[in-house]
């Protein structure tokens, strides 16, 4: 459900009103409603209009769950880890997370199989309240990419700033309300390897 929220936009949302206002329009026309006719005229406008400005602005891209959150804003993230060390020095950083361990949202593929990184906000807010900088774009699972099964529930950044990010995945559960979830479990930044 949470994906889908995540793909109707402000925009979709517009076209089917105005296509809903057309129709009525059309009815009120055909069974010629006189009364209802100014109506139906004003609300035909009113929704070309928004759909036109929305189309010419950057708003296009506000999602239903974009909106949702600039309206109900969720609570504050709490996150509570700790850093490891690496004793083969490859490793820059690499933070595990204890509870409450935050979520992450990932999209299912088309096959079904693998689970991606599409919407990266959720992410990037984990990111910058540890003061490190953020993604630009989101990530495939790394066993969809390599076909290793070692690689399962890993995503890989390779033009991250601070060297090479690796995400890990796991599914908790809400012990009160016994909801299993993605969450996301250790933050490793590796060396860059020169060539």
């Amino acid at each position: 459900m949470q994906d889908l929220l995540e793909q109707i936009t402000l925009v979709n949302i517009l076209s089917v009103l105005l296509l809903i206002a057309s129709i009525w329009l059309l009815v009120i026309i055909v069974q010629k409603k006189t009364g209802y006719m100014f109506r139906g005229m004003i609300f035909f406008l009113f929704v070309l209009l928004a759909l036109i400005y929305f189309q010419q602005s950057d708003a296009q891209k506000f999602t239903i769950s974009d909106i949702k959150y600039a309206l109900f804003p969720k609570k504050s993230l709490t996150l509570n880890y700790h850093t490891e060390e690496d004793s083969q020095r490859r490793t820059v950083a690499r933070y595990v997370f204890d509870e409450p361990i935050p979520r992450i949202p990932v999209s299912m593929d088309a096959d079904g199989k693998y689970f991606h990184i599409t919407n990266i906000k959720v992410i990037n807010e984990i990111l910058s309240r540890m003061g490190l900088p953020q993604i630009k774009k989101g990530a495939q699972e790394l066993v969809s990419i390599t076909g290793s099964t070692s690689h399962k529930n890993l995503y890989r950044w390779d033009d991250y700033p601070k060297g090479i990010l690796i995400l890990e995945r796991n599914i908790c559960k809400n012990k009160q309300t016994l909801e299993t979830f993605n969450c996301l479990a250790t933050i490793t930044i590796r060396q860059k390897y020169s060539q």
